[in-house]
């Protein structure tokens, strides 16, 4: 069996992951992603708070030759990235997918069938790839293009992270156009749409949830999958993916979430670009790094580009009712900063049930978990908040004295993020994708997120009707 390091240096495999970032093995620094990512059990005990190490396109053999994980910048030189990062996930057992990936994975099909079925009506064959949870499909758009044109003319960039994306800081080397940030959270609104039609065509016993917000027991393990998009949330410089044909030792790392039964007895992994290859070919291949570097040879990695067809995609999306919505949710302006304690810090949370006053109060961590972020939205929707100020009324717990640490928005951004999550979790109830069906106490406290039961409040009774 060989090691991760051997593994990495056999030359098709340097070269599907390079190809992965935008270029060629024997060039790395050609590459058209920003930078590079490194992560893994080599660099537990260094002194950042997270195992990995961020570095430009010239560190590509480095990670490779210290048998790291190597993940690539979402953020490109000339394209629009979309992906979709799908995940099975259990509150019960984290660990599950790791010691039962058969089973799992079987789970996961109809969502993956739903997923190539809503990307086929539009005529798009995304790059495919199994990861240690799921999959990540991946597509592409050329940038100053008609489509990237009209990416752009969705987006719209809250002025704190414009600020961020004028300036070069760590890993914003150079700046960020103000049109490119555009076009990036255009291809979030975007893929936001797709995942809606996903929902919707998805035939599952599961919950198929946007991002991993918990579940009740309806089924007795709190399972699910997660359509997560929550890359688009954050400044474009600060996320990445995980290449093709990188090793996987994520449970290796995160022992205390998945146990060291799991972590020890499971080996390190491969990402498999599925291809034409069935669930059981693709499990069997990303465990033996041999039979998976001798795959390496048969298959190209480029992310396939589908300029042409996203804008088919774009158009449908003009014409829904998520259209609508965002453009309602874009009319209406935050309170400056200046007026936040007068307004956002000063109203009265006992018009709340006590979960959410909870989450508000003890903002850190509370509310920076989706769930809560979700029931506080459709909560607040149904006391006639409109969206843009539920989003403000969080920036303004994340941005205030909370014990967040100095550092914690220096890179990622409150304003943008908490826009983000409120966009996406009131587009679904104005959707019609999110029924609302766990919006009650028993399955609140099911999820574990019931702070005081039997509090003589209903979560029931707060329903928004939808109009806007």
């Amino acid at each position: 069996m060989l090691t991760p390091t051997e593994y990495y240096r056999d030359p098709e495999v340097r070269e599907r992951i390079a190809e992965y970032c935008g270029g060629s093995a024997q060039e790395p620094e050609l590459c058209t992603a920003e930078y590079l990512v490194g992560y893994g059990e080599a660099l537990i005990g260094n002194l950042a708070p997270e195992p990995y190490i961020s570095t430009p396109k010239n560190g590509f053999n480095s990670i490779l030759e210290n048998g790291l994980d190597i993940f690539r910048s979402l953020w490109d030189k000339v394209h629009t990235l979309g992906v979709l990062d799908v995940e099975y996930y259990n509150m019960d057992y984290p660990g599950e997918v790791y010691l039962n990936p058969s089973s799992v994975f079987k789970k996961i099909e109809p969502v993956y069938r739903a997923i190539k079925e809503v990307y086929a009506r539009y005529g798009i064959q995304p790059m495919v790839m199994m990861t240690g949870q799921g999959y990540h499909f991946s597509f592409q758009i050329q940038s100053g293009t008609k489509t990237d044109l009209m990416l752009e003319s969705l987006g719209h960039l809250i002025d704190s992270l414009k600020g961020k994306y004028s300036v070069t800081v760590d890993k914003r080397h150079r700046r960020v156009s103000a049109r490119h940030g555009r076009s990036f959270e255009g291809m979030g609104r975007i893929m936001e749409f797709l995942a809606h039609e996903i929902i919707r065509a998805a035939e599952t016993p599961l919950p198929v949830m946007m991002t991993d917000v918990a579940v009740g027991r309806s089924r007795g393990e709190r399972e699910a999958i997660s359509l997560d998009l929550s890359s688009f949330g954050d400044p474009i410089y600060m996320r990445d993916l995980r290449c093709a044909f990188s090793t996987h030792q994520k449970h290796k790392v995160q022992r205390q979430k998945v146990g060291n039964g799991i972590a020890d007895g499971t080996p390190v992994q491969v990402s498999i670009p599925c291809g034409k290859l069935s669930l059981e070919e693709c499990l069997k291949l990303r465990r033996h790094f041999r039979n998976a570097a001798d795959y390496a040879r048969s298959v190209y990695c480029y992310i396939p580009d589908f300029t042409v067809n996203l804008k088919k995609v774009i158009e449908h999306y003009q014409k829904s009712e998520l259209y609508r919505f965002h453009q309602w949710f874009d009319s209406e302006k935050q309170d400056p900063w200046t007026e936040w304690d007068r307004t956002y810090r000063s109203f009265d949370m006992r018009v709340l049930p006590p979960c959410v006053q909870h989450s508000l109060r003890v903002p850190n961590d509370n509310l920076l978990k989706p769930t809560n972020l979700q029931t506080l939205t459709r909560c607040l929707l149904a006391l006639g908040w409109h969206p843009q100020h539920i989003a403000g009324l969080v920036r303004s717990k994340w941005e205030g004295n909370y014990g967040w640490g100095p550092n914690r928005w220096a890179h990622f951004d409150a304003g943008s993020r908490s826009s983000f999550y409120v966009r996406l979790f009131a587009g679904q109830l104005a959707a019609k994708v999110d029924k609302m069906v766990d919006h009650n106490c028993i399955s609140h406290l099911e999820k574990g997120f019931c702070w005081q039961p039997n509090c003589g409040y209903s979560l029931g009774m707060y329903q928004w009707n939808g109009k806007f």
